[in-house]
């Protein structure tokens, strides 16, 4: 307990001016060595182990955010899949009209049936890519249970 307000008294914010350069360095370099860091250290006036444990942080937050990203990309691809797909079948099962990616095909024919067949089957191919990698994006981001084996 004494320890941790022992922490709290010595932690202070880092200056605009200093995150600025440790973001343009991590842009080209996410994992300085010793080195380096030492180096950002004394030109920025922190502690080597400050500087590691900002690149240690900044890594972990970025990956964070990345995969948040491709969540909400996935999850917009997944909806898009689900409404062709929906689209695809509903035309197909009442033999109507479509518009299908801006062109209007007539459902009734043999041919144009057999491509719609073809690339609803494409689609759900994809449609089952895209939830993998929604539930492999939700895994990594802890909002999906993991299965374990015994």
């Amino acid at each position: 307990e004494q320890r941790m307000e022992t922490r709290r008294t010595n932690y202070h914010r880092l200056r605009r001016e200093q995150i600025q350069e440790l973001e343009a360095v991590f842009r080209e370099i996410p994992y300085p060595d010793e080195k380096l860091r030492k180096s950002l250290s004394e030109r920025l006036g922190m502690s080597a182990q400050q500087v590691k444990f900002w690149f240690q942080n900044h890594r972990s937050n970025s990956k964070g955010k990345t995969q948040r990203r491709e969540t909400t990309t996935l999850k917009l691809e997944n909806q898009m899949l689900k409404s062709d797909r929906q689209a695809i079948m509903s035309a197909m099962e009442n033999s109507t009209y479509l518009k299908c990616r801006g062109a209007v095909v007539k459902t009734q024919d043999t041919s144009e049936r057999q491509r719609l067949f073809k690339e609803n089957m494409k689609l759900k191919e994809e449609l089952r890519l895209a939830a993998t990698h929604l539930k492999e994006g939700l895994q990594q981001n802890g909002m999906w249970p993991r299965l374990t084996r015994n």
